[in-house]
């Protein structure tokens, strides 16, 4: 399969500061050690060795427990003139002047992006505060400022709490922070997930126009074992699909020539998740309709989850299956031009203002029944 990649996404280690019910990795304190620090910077020379990669992440886990090792990683990147980017907790961030002394620092070595995670798995073990930290000292530096607030219909996380303080809102307000509200997968957890129908309908309209998956076959993934991934990473080690070879007995380049076609996961990367279902469905109207879908991921997952959507699809391709190939070889032809991190940051969706964040998220909320 033909694929041209514009990001290398580095999942570090499983290991983390935290060890959240439903992390899409199963990461904790007690995970082994990740990816060592030569081969990152080995994987980081190959890919720029391929010229449509532009942005290099470090993410996990928790990437900060690399402790200088992440600065020179981020030097080694910015050197070769990749955009780059981290995925923390914020663990680190216990204060502002904290934050500002250990990504200035970063920032020095080339750091350009820093996004965050909070809720409420993520506030059992590290506190909102120190996300809002990070996120400021961040913002101060003139970096990319992101923050993910997850959140399902049961958390009791105090979004209003954490959004009303005044640096952080207006940094919020002025577009130096974005704030996005996205939904806690459900992945091998005990708790149960529930969301709202009010958000489920709303997820569902969003994906309903046909919005492709940005990152599949766009983002390389590479895992703690040194495995090739082929989309963002959230559900890679769950659907096998997704993973293309071993770093430990072939290149970055060699694995993307031998990638296997798969028509599947062009029709996703152009239209998304819900499209191949619904036309397997048409097909085939006993496969049934998920209930509880509100990420995109969980979608694919079910797609790639259920030989027999993938089995009515390719026996009965669809009549435009040509055309899809088509639209997605000449759309490998297009320049990618320069990286604007600050306008990438802005149009993530779930990003706003302060007073519809604050809406969105009592969306995501079941109403209390108390009495």
């Amino acid at each position: 399969m033909l694929i041209i990649p514009h990001t290398l996404s580095l999942i570090t280690t499983y290991r983390c500061t935290a060890a959240c019910d439903h992390c899409c990795f199963g990461c904790s304190p007690q995970a082994p050690e990740g990816i060592p620090a030569s081969r990152m910077r080995s994987y980081i020379e190959q890919a720029a060795e391929i010229h449509s990669v532009k942005v290099v992440v470090f993410t996990g886990g928790e990437c900060f427990l690399l402790g200088r090792e992440l600065d020179e990683l981020v030097k080694t990147a910015a050197d070769h003139k990749f955009v780059t980017r981290f995925v923390s907790n914020g663990y680190w961030a216990t204060s502002l002047p904290a934050a500002r002394r250990r990504l200035k620092t970063l920032h020095e070595c080339g750091l350009r992006e820093a996004n965050f995670s909070t809720g409420e798995q993520h506030a059992r073990y590290i506190r909102p505060e120190y996300v809002r930290n990070g996120a400021i000292a961040a913002a101060e530096l003139g970096m990319a400022s992101l923050v993910a607030v997850d959140a399902f219909g049961d958390s009791v996380f105090d979004f209003d709490a954490f959004i009303d303080n005044a640096e952080f809102q207006k940094h919020v307000d002025a577009g130096t922070i974005v704030l996005k509200v996205s939904p806690w997968m459900r992945f091998r957890g005990e708790r149960r997930l529930a969301y709202t129908k009010q958000y489920l309908q709303k997820m569902e309209q969003h994906r309903s126009f046909g919005v492709g998956c940005a990152t599949l076959l766009k983002v390389l993934a590479v895992n703690p074992a040194e495995e090739l991934g082929i989309c963002c990473g959230l559900t890679l080690e769950q659907i096998p699909e997704m993973k293309i070879g071993s770093l430990r007995e072939h290149s970055i380049r060699e694995l993307l020539a031998q990638a296997p076609d798969d028509f599947v996961k062009i029709w996703i990367y152009l239209q998304g998740p819900d499209a191949v279902l619904r036309y397997a469905r048409q097909l085939d109207p006993s496969i049934s309709i998920p209930r509880q879908q509100a990420h995109t991921c969980e979608v694919c997952r079910y797609v790639y989850g259920n030989p027999r959507i993938r089995e009515a699809v390719m026996r009965q391709p669809p009549e435009n299956m040509r055309d899809l190939i088509t639209q997605y070889v000449q759309g490998l032809a297009m320049p990618l031009g320069e990286v604007d991190s600050k306008f990438a940051a802005r149009v993530v969706r779930g990003g706003g203002d302060v007073k519809q964040l604050k809406q969105l998220h009592r969306e995501t909320r079941f109403k209390c029944q108390c009495v």
